[in-house]
């Protein structure tokens, strides 16, 4: 497996892939992020996936809601991929990096950049996950939900053909998720519309979810 470093306004993340897909997409620091030679030394995310405070209320309690950017951006043409600027900082951390995993990584750092900008909706970096039949197709759910939109647990469920009965297994699978933004598991709610919880932080997730234009209450 190889990987690289690059920064980002949520701070580092780190990228590991062992072909011609993204294997891992993590921020450094969050509980599942794996350990790597060359990494800074960063504490794990305080107080697990369900803590964080925003103007004094804990993050956990806010609901939220498409908002009108997200409308709005849906219907802007997008950037050209080709004009996207390079990843600020973007460093492989193996001296033997296949060139085509280094491309991997780049176009991941520039199509991430763009995110973050405000002028992409929908990644195409090819993805190769590891994971169980069923988290596959819990992943496969979450790579359906639109850009500005939320769905809950019990969406999550029904979309990758499974019943509610398996809500608790969903909601592992949601929480296991190995290439976070990219995969959107910041997108699901819970059914009244909390944050609930998220592996790297309820911080980012509202982040997140801001940037795609929710308003939160």
């Amino acid at each position: 497996m190889f990987h690289a470093q690059l920064s980002s306004p949520l701070g580092p993340i780190l990228l590991c892939a062992n072909g011609t897909g993204l294997a891992g997409l993590y921020f450094v620091g969050q509980s599942d992020c794996p350990v790597v030679d060359g990494l800074p030394a960063v504490q794990p995310t305080a107080g697990g996936p369900a803590w964080g405070e925003h103007e004094g209320r804990p993050i956990r309690g806010f609901r939220a809601r498409p908002g009108k950017t997200a409308d709005l951006f849906d219907t802007a043409p997008e950037r050209s991929r080709s004009a996207a600027p390079k990843a600020a900082e973007l460093r492989m951390l193996q001296a033997d990096t296949p060139p085509a995993v280094a491309a991997l990584f780049d176009m991941t750092a520039r199509q991430l950049d763009e995110y973050f900008a405000g002028r992409l909706r929908v990644f195409d970096v090819p993805l190769e996950v590891s994971g169980t039949d069923f988290q596959k197709r819990v992943w496969g759910a979450l790579l359906r939900i639109p850009y500005g939109m939320a769905v809950s647990y019990g969406d999550v469920a029904r979309d990758a053909g499974l019943s509610q009965r398996h809500g608790r297994p969903v909601g592992t699978a949601v929480g296991r998720n190995p290439v976070t933004i990219i995969i959107p598991c910041h997108r699901v709610l819970s059914h009244s519309g909390l944050l609930t919880g998220y592996t790297g932080g309820l911080s980012r997730k509202l982040a997140l979810l801001e940037l795609e234009g929710f308003e939160l209450t």
